[in-house]
């Protein structure tokens, strides 16, 4: 039988954070600092993603460090339609990285708070060699019907530290399962979104290093980068670590999906159905794990949890193209 690796590739895992901010919009540090402190954090990649402005920083790049050149978009309800004004609206926000690492211009787009002209700008900015982030579901007070039908996103936040600092809602994880239900087939993404207001590295406000994306690429060079965001070969995590992952259809039709990771106390398969498996310890001893699902399986999807309230997690994998 075939064994097909769920991180395909030759190439190491590269540590991303994917939405950033610095004083190009309204973050507090400089784009200098911020790479500065994430590299001394383990990080070989920072998106910088001001809100509403496309700036390469590519002088920031080195042979151990990547700088993606990204921009936020937002799409606000109008504030009137709530007595609370812009605070109890519901918003879009997006992320969009460009392929050309020297562009300074956006598409042109509507700004207007509609799924249509969203799924617009979505499918112009694809077009024109971006690819396109949906953020922070629960900050941005938006229900399934705002994001389940979007299509062409490469990448969907489970995980916003700066969202989970401020308001406690920094989790995505029930809106991206919903939105793989759907159909949706975006990456998983762990990200800081840090804007780091509080000035201070050793504040329990501080907005970073909280969530992060393993990209496996060739190299860490952008253009290798950027094609593995494009193939989606990368997970999201808060802390463990996926050190590899397989699947393969057995003899008698069900599908073998096994791995390893870094020390957790449960690892978890699940599916399109209740159909699922897990394994699980008392003690943080877990660093391998082997699953039979069924093999009407739709799509299946990993996650490693520590114990500690921290998790890795995979995209939804659809067995038509896999096994």
């Amino acid at each position: 039988m075939k064994t097909v690796d769920l991180f395909p590739g030759e190439g190491s895992f590269y540590k991303a954070n994917l939405h950033c901010h610095s004083t190009y919009s309204d973050g507090r540090l400089t784009v200098e600092q911020l790479k500065d402190a994430y590299k001394a954090h383990g990080y070989g990649i920072l998106a910088y993603s001001d809100h509403n402005t496309l700036t390469p920083h590519n002088e920031l790049t080195d042979d151990g460090f990547l700088a993606l050149n990204a921009i936020e978009i937002d799409y606000n309800m109008p504030s009137e339609a709530s007595p609370r004004g812009w605070a109890g609206v519901p918003v879009y926000h997006l992320n969009f990285f460009s392929e050309d690492k020297n562009r300074t211009e956006f598409i042109p787009f509507e700004r207007v708070y509609d799924i249509e002209k969203v799924q617009k700008t979505i499918d112009d900015a694809n077009a024109a060699g971006f690819l396109a982030m949906y953020n922070h579901p629960r900050w941005s007070f938006q229900g399934t019907g705002d994001f389940a039908g979007l299509k062409g996103l490469f990448g969907f936040e489970v995980f916003n530290t700066g969202c989970e600092v401020d308001m406690a809602d920094g989790w995505g994880d029930y809106e991206y399962e919903y939105y793989c239900r759907a159909g949706g087939d975006a990456a998983a993404t762990a990200t800081d979104d840090n804007h780091m207001g509080c000035r201070d590295f050793n504040s329990p406000h501080m907005d970073c290093f909280g969530g992060f994306s393993m990209i496996k690429a060739k190299s860490l060079s952008y253009e290798d980068v950027f094609d593995a965001m494009r193939r989606k070969n990368l997970y999201a995590s808060t802390g463990p670590l996926f050190t590899e992952a397989t699947c393969e259809r057995l003899e008698n039709g069900a599908i073998l999906v096994k791995g390893g990771c870094s020390p957790c106390r449960s690892v978890f398969c699940l599916t399109d159905s209740r159909a699922s498996a897990n394994k699980r310890s008392w003690e943080k001893d877990i660093t391998s794990f082997e699953f039979t699902i069924p093999g009407d399986t739709i799509w299946f999807r990993l996650e490693a949890h520590d114990g500690e309230g921290h998790k890795a997690m995979t995209k939804a994998y659809r067995t038509s193209g896999l096994v």
